[in-house]
């Protein structure tokens, strides 16, 4: 991921710090640059090294079990990056398509394109995906605040309490949303990334059962907001699932890349500690000064490949399990809605 359109390191690394205040346990699985979450693991894992070596529980003495650990960390890492850039191949494969199906989808698209200009009342849209996701959030963002100020319209108690749960529910969540678009650092992925921190499928079933069933209870200058925002909020569902299948095949692409670039420099360590094992002459080939921080590095280093595939593996199956349902059906609609509906 770069850091941001000025490629300034230091508003990079401030977004991401700030990503992590708002939610660290959303930045760990989602939000965060993998590279980071990565490096934050290794740390974490080398103190573990560190601890163990220099503690003398493992007191590096005998070659053959750090020549066989070598060896399962050599192995297992050619495995690895192997396998997942054949994945790579695969999933980009899956990118040749005939004329044919490029003209449909390009059809398929500019109208979606026109159904979200028509909604959101802007004649041109932008053509990036973050700015496109902005102005789908600032229309939902007017609608809310119109809806804030028409709650006495409901003509009964509940019809006034359930606009101000709806209202409530989306105004803070879209305040952080736009907050976060505008940001210089911020991109494709982010824009992705906060359209699936939030739960869209309950409240554009919130918004339709008020505008359908409790239609009644609403006056028409509260029914009309009411219907624009369900429908931007759909688009925001449709603009999530079509950006989907670019950041997988971008995702699995930069995976591949970082792999190889983590994984040449971790496999030549291992390959000359190793031969510094064969070595004549009995004991270790290196003073148990040096030794030490030597094999707690190389140690650390063997399990960075793994670490860096774990980082963009979470990440893959949040994505993809927070995008399982065919909208408009849901299995995630909290107890209380589901309940409304039997």
């Amino acid at each position: 991921m770069s850091g941001g359109a000025g490629g300034n390191d230091d508003s990079w690394l401030g977004f991401e710090l700030e990503l992590f205040r708002y939610d660290p346990r959303e930045w760990l699985l989602l939000t965060g640059d993998r590279r980071l979450v990565s490096l934050l693991a290794l740390a974490a894992l080398t103190a573990v090294f560190a601890t163990v070596v220099f503690s003398g529980l493992v007191p590096l003495q005998r070659e053959t079990p750090v020549l066989f650990l070598l060896f399962a960390l050599i192995g297992a890492n050619f495995t690895l990056i192997a396998i997942v850039a054949s994945l790579s191949q695969l999933v980009l494969s899956r990118r040749l398509e005939s004329p044919g199906e490029v003209r449909a989808k390009m059809r398929e698209t500019l109208a979606y394109r026109k159904e979200v200009s028509d909604t959101v009342g802007q004649p041109v849209l932008p053509v990036k995906a973050d700015a496109f996701f902005l102005a789908l959030y600032r229309s939902a963002r007017e609608e809310v605040e119109l809806l804030a100020g028409l709650e006495s319209q409901g003509r009964t108690r509940r019809a006034r309490d359930e606009l101000a749960d709806l209202v409530d529910g989306l105004e803070t969540h879209v305040d952080y949303v736009v907050d976060v678009l505008r940001r210089p650092a911020s991109g494709m992925k982010h824009a992705l990334f906060i359209s699936l921190t939030a739960d869209y499928e309950t409240f554009v079933h919130r918004t339709w059962y008020l505008e359908s069933v409790h239609s009644e209870e609403f006056t028409d200058r509260a029914a009309e907001p009411l219907r624009r925002l369900a429908e931007t909020l759909e688009h925001v569902e449709v603009a999530s699932r079509m950006f989907k299948t670019v950041f997988i095949e971008s995702e699995v692409s930069e995976l591949s890349r970082f792999l190889l670039y983590v994984g040449l420099p971790v496999q030549l360590a291992a390959v000359v500690v190793m031969l510094a094992y064969s070595a004549p002459g009995e004991g270790p080939p290196l003073s148990m000064a040096l030794l030490r921080p030597v094999m707690v590095v190389v140690l650390s280093a063997g399990f960075a490949p793994f670490l860096l595939l774990s980082a963009y593996v979470v990440r893959l199956t949040v994505v993809a399990r927070r995008t399982a349902d065919s909208f408009p059906f849901s299995s995630q609609l909290d107890s209380e809605m589901s309940l409304d509906e039997r």
